[in-house]
C-alpha cells in the first residue's frame, strides 16, 4: 500500500514557501517573510529536511494552500495576488513609474500619456457625449484621448460590446439594454487610461499564476480588442479598489459573448507556420481570449457563469485547441540555429501555443479535481512540445533569448524529442532514465505542476473503472517519480542552474513582478492530495471482495467523491480537511 510522504511545517505566512515545498527542498534558507520581495526569489526559501522529517505523516497544515484554495472564491482569494497592502503598494507604484514618463510638455501632450488611476484630473465628465448616434471617434471621445494610440482599442472594444448587448442570441448571458448611460460607462472602464492601469495589475499581480501570454513581445496596441478586454479585466478583478472590482462585474459577461463569438474563434484554425505571424497571433490570442474569460468566470462569475462555464464554453474551448491541432504545438530546434536564423516573434507565438494548450489541460484536470467533472483531455493527445524553462520565455530580447535556450537546451538534450504525453508515459514506468529526470526537472515549474495534475486525471480513470484496483502500479511510479524529479528540481534551482530572478534591492518596481513563481509553486500540494486519493483507492482495492453483488441503489457513485460535476468544491474541502485531521 502506498504511504504518503510525511511533512514538516510550520506555521508560515501566506506568501512564503509552503509546507511541501519544505519537504521537497533540500535547500536551507531563512524563514520567508510575507513580501513581493520573497516572491521575487524563486530560489526556495525552506529548512533541510530529515529522513526522519520526511517519515512524518499527515500534518494539519500539509494542504495548506488547496484548503485555502477550496474554501474561498474570487482570484484574489484563491490565488497568489498578495494582500490588499501589497496590491495597494503596487498600484502606487504604478502610479509612480507612469508619472515617471510623462514628459514635461504641453497639457495635451501629457493627457495623452497620463496614467494616473485617479481619473478625476484625467477624464472630462461624460455629460460631452450627448451625439449616442454618432459612432465617430471625435464624437465618443473626449478630446484628450484623441491622441492617445489606445483609444482606437477603446473604441473597438466599444463597438463589440454594442454588438452583443444590442443583438442577443436566445437564452443570452447578457442582461443588460444599451443606452447613453451604458456608452458612457462602458467607454470609462475600458479608457486609455484605464487600459494601462489593468493591464498593470494583469502583469504584476496575476500574470505569474497564469503565464501563458509573452510579455516582452506583447503589444496592445496590436493586440486583439477582445484579449485586450478580458486581460483588462482580469487586471480589474485583483485591482485594490473596490470600486474597479464591482465595476469589473458588469461587463464579465459581455466580454465572454464577444470573445465567444469572435470570427478568429469559431473559422477555419488550423495552425500553419507558413500561414504568416500574423494569422497565427490572431488565432493564438482568440484562444487566450477564450481562457481569460473563463478563468474570471469560474472564479469571480455567479454560479450560473460558473455552470455555463464549466458545462459549455470550456467544452467549446477544447474542441477549438483540437481543431487547431494539439501536436502542432511544437518548436523547431533552436539550439541548432545561429542567432541570424532565430526568429524571435515565431518561438514566442510557438511558446505561447504551447503554454496555452497546458493551461487548458490544467484547467480540465482543475474541473476534474475540485468540481469532479470527468475530464474532456486525455493524456494521449498531448503530442506537443512541454513549456520551455521561464528563463527563455522571459528573456526580454531575442539575443538572450537564443543565448537563455543555447544553454538550456542544447542540441542533445531530450526535450526536442520528448512530447508531454512522452514524459508523463515515462513517468508512469518503474525505470525512469537519469538523462529525463533531468531534462524535466531543467523545465521548471510549469512543467511539473502539468505533470502532477496529469496524475489526478489517471486517478480519476481509475476511481470511474469497475472493477478493482489493481492497476494502480503505474500510479504509484509517477506519484514516486514526480517527487525525484521534484527535489532535483529544488536543488538545481539552489544551484543558480536555473537563473530565476533574485532582485537584492528592498524596493521593486512593478516591471519585474511578473517574473515571479505563481501558484505553481504549490504542485507538491497536487501531488500529495494524488498520494492520499491513490492510498484510499489501494485500500478500497485490498477490502472490498470482487464477488460480492452490490444492489441496484447502493453504494456511492465514487469511492472517493460521491456527487459529479459540482459548482460548490465543498466536498472536496471535506476531503482535504479529512485528510489533513488523519493521523497515521
Amino acid at each position: 500500500m502506498m504511504m504518503p510522504w510525511g511533512l514538516a511545517t510550520e506555521d508560515l505566512p501566506i506568501f512564503g514557501t509552503s509546507p511541501v515545498d519544505t519537504l521537497f527542498d533540500p535547500c536551507p534558507a531563512q524563514k520567508p517573510s510575507p513580501s513581493w520581495q520573497h516572491l521575487l526569489d524563486l530560489s526556495p526559501g525552506s529548512h533541510v529536511v530529515s529522513e526522519a522529517s520526511a517519515s512524518n505523516i499527515g500534518n494539519r497544515d500539509s494542504l495548506r494552500f488547496l484548503d485555502k484554495f477550496t474554501s474561498n472564491t474570487g482570484l484574489v482569494m484563491s490565488f497568489d495576488c498578495g494582500t490588499h497592502e501589497q496590491r495597494e503598494r503596487v498600484a502606487a507604484s504604478i502610479e509612480r513609474e507612469f508619472l515617471s514618463q510623462v514628459p514635461q510638455a504641453t497639457q495635451a501632450t501629457i493627457s495623452s500619456f497620463d496614467l494616473l488611476p485617479d481619473f478625476g484630473s484625467v477624464i472630462p465628465s461624460f455629460s460631452i457625449l450627448e451625439d449616442t448616434s454618432n459612432d465617430s471617434l471625435k464624437d465618443e471621445f473626449p478630446l484628450d484621448w484623441l491622441n492617445d494610440p489606445l483609444s482606437l482599442k477603446t473604441h473597438e472594444i466599444l463597438l463589440l460590446i454594442e454588438e452583443v448587448v444590442m443583438v442577443k442570441p436566445r437564452n443570452s448571458s447578457v442582461t443588460l439594454d444599451w443606452s447613453p448611460a451604458l456608452k458612457d460607462a462602458c467607454l470609462h472602464f475600458f479608457s486609455p487610461p484605464n487600459l494601462r492601469r489593468f493591464l498593470g495589475f494583469y502583469w504584476a499581480i496575476w500574470h505569474p499564476n497564469v503565464n501563458f501570454v509573452h510579455r516582452p513581445t506583447f503589444d496592445p496596441l496590436a493586440a486583439k480588442p477582445t484579449v485586450l478586454a478580458a486581460m483588462a479585466l482580469i487586471g480589474a478583478c485583483v485591482s485594490p479598489d473596490m470600486l474597479d472590482n464591482e465595476d469589473a462585474r458588469t461587463w464579465l459577461n459581455c466580454v465572454e459573448e464577444m470573445v465567444f463569438i469572435d470570427d478568429d474563434f469559431n473559422s477555419e484554425l488550423s495552425y500553419s507556420p507558413s500561414g504568416g505571424m500574423a494569422n497565427q497571433k490572431r488565432k493564438i490570442q482568440a484562444l487566450q481570449a477564450a481562457y481569460i474569460v473563463c478563468l474570471y468566470q469560474n472564479w469571480e462569475g455567479t454560479d450560473a457563469s460558473k455552470s455555463r462555464i464549466r458545462r459549455y464554453r470550456f467544452a467549446t474551448l477544447v474542441s477549438t485547441a483540437r481543431d487547431i491541432g494539439i501536436a502542432t504545438a511544437r518548436h523547431q530546434i533552436y539550439s541548432e540555429q545561429g542567432r541570424p536564423e532565430f526568429e524571435w516573434r515565431e518561438f514566442a507565438a510557438k511558446e505561447e501555443l504551447i503554454r496555452v494548450f497546458t493551461w487548458i489541460f490544467l484547467l480540465d484536470t482543475a474541473f476534474v479535481i475540485f468540481n469532479n467533472l470527468p475530464p474532456r483531455m486525455v493524456i494521449k493527445e498531448m503530442r506537443m512540445h512541454m513549456a520551455m524553462p521561464e528563463t527563455c520565455f522571459q528573456a526580454t530580447t531575442a539575443d538572450q533569448c537564443h543565448q537563455q535556450i543555447q544553454f538550456s537546451l542544447p542540441t542533445q538534450s531530450l526535450y526536442w524529442k520528448v512530447s508531454f504525453r512522452g514524459a508523463f508515459e515515462s513517468l508512469c514506468k518503474d525505470n525512469l532514465s537519469f538523462e529525463l529526470r533531468h531534462t524535466v526537472s531543467s523545465l521548471g515549474p510549469l512543467v511539473l505542476f502539468a505533470l502532477a495534475s496529469a496524475i489526478h486525471s489517471q486517478i480519476f480513470q481509475f476511481r470511474s473503472a469497475v472493477g478493482s484496483f489493481q492497476l494502480l502500479t503505474p500510479i504509484s511510479n509517477a506519484l514516486s517519480n514526480w517527487r525525484d524529479i521534484w527535489l532535483s528540481f529544488s536543488s538545481i534551482s539552489c544551484l543558480g542552474i536555473l537563473p530565476f530572478i533574485t532582485i537584492e534591492d528592498s524596493h521593486i518596481e512593478p516591471e519585474n513582478l511578473w517574473r515571479r513563481m505563481g501558484f505553481c509553486r504549490y504542485a507538491p500540494e497536487y501531488w500529495l492530495l494524488a498520494n492520499l486519493m491513490a492510498d484510499r483507492l489501494a485500500v478500497l482495492g485490498t477490502s472490498q471482495p470482487e464477488s460480492e453483488l452490490e444492489l441496484l441503489d447502493e453504494g456511492p457513485l465514487d469511492p472517493i467523491l460521491n456527487h459529479y460535476d459540482q459548482t460548490s468544491m465543498r466536498q472536496v474541502n471535506d476531503l482535504i480537511t479529512g485528510f489533513q485531521t488523519f493521523q497515521i
